[in-house]
Order: structure tokens, then sequence, then C-alpha cells
């Protein structure tokens, strides 16, 4: 029952943020209302969703330009989605590997997004 009032709510607040306006005063509104809306899902603790929003607001903050706050989404999203790998498969979370990776995806993704230590 608590977790299906957490998922209305965010797509509540995900659904009333992309039918704002796109001006300058509410375009970081779905930054916002994603931003609101991970902290819920991780204490609830629906990791895999967790990671999907992380993953779209790195998506959100990347097409606003702001390239370290879309970094540290893009992080979040990968630490979230190795908690779920690890609350899934009853495996320790260290042997997921921590920070964003150095296989040639990560730095792939990290490339896409500006993030340091990308290399092209």
């Amino acid at each position: 029952m608590k977790t299906r009032t957490l998922y209305m709510l965010t797509a509540l607040l995900l659904s009333a943020a992309a039918i704002e306006p796109s001006s300058a005063d509410s375009r970081g509104n779905l930054s916002y209302a994603l931003e609101q809306a991970v902290p819920s899902l991780a204490a609830a603790q629906d990791y895999w969703s967790a990671s999907r929003l992380s993953l779209q607001l790195a998506h959100e903050r990347n097409r606003l330009h702001e390239t370290p706050a879309a970094c540290d989404a893009l992080a979040k999203s990968l630490d979230y989605y190795r908690m779920a790998l690890a609350r899934e498969t009853r495996t320790s979370l260290g042997e997921f590997g921590a920070g964003l990776g150095d296989d040639d995806g990560m730095r792939e993704i990290r490339t896409r997004f500006g993030c340091a230590g990308a290399t092209a």
C-alpha cells in the first residue's frame, strides 16, 4: 500500500513537471520533480526505480548543460542499480564495483555526459 502511494506521488510529480510550459522559469521543473522523487524511492528500497529516475535526471541535467549535476545523477543511478542487483541476487554490494566504472561502456557514457575521467 505504501509503495503504491509512492508510485502515484512520483507519477503525479513527473506528470505535472512534464506539462509545464518550457519557459525560462519552468525549465528546471522536471529536474526538481525527479530530485524530489528519487530519495523517496530509495527510502522505500525501490532501487530499480530510483536508478531509472536518477538516469532520467542525469539526462535532464545534461540537457540543461549542468554537467557536474548530470555526472552526479549518473553516478547515483549506477549506485542504485548496483544496490538493486545486490538485493535481487543476494550478493555483496562490493562485488558490483564502485564509482562510474572504467569499462568501455562506462567510458562511452561518461563521454556523452562530459564527466571527468571520460576519454573518447
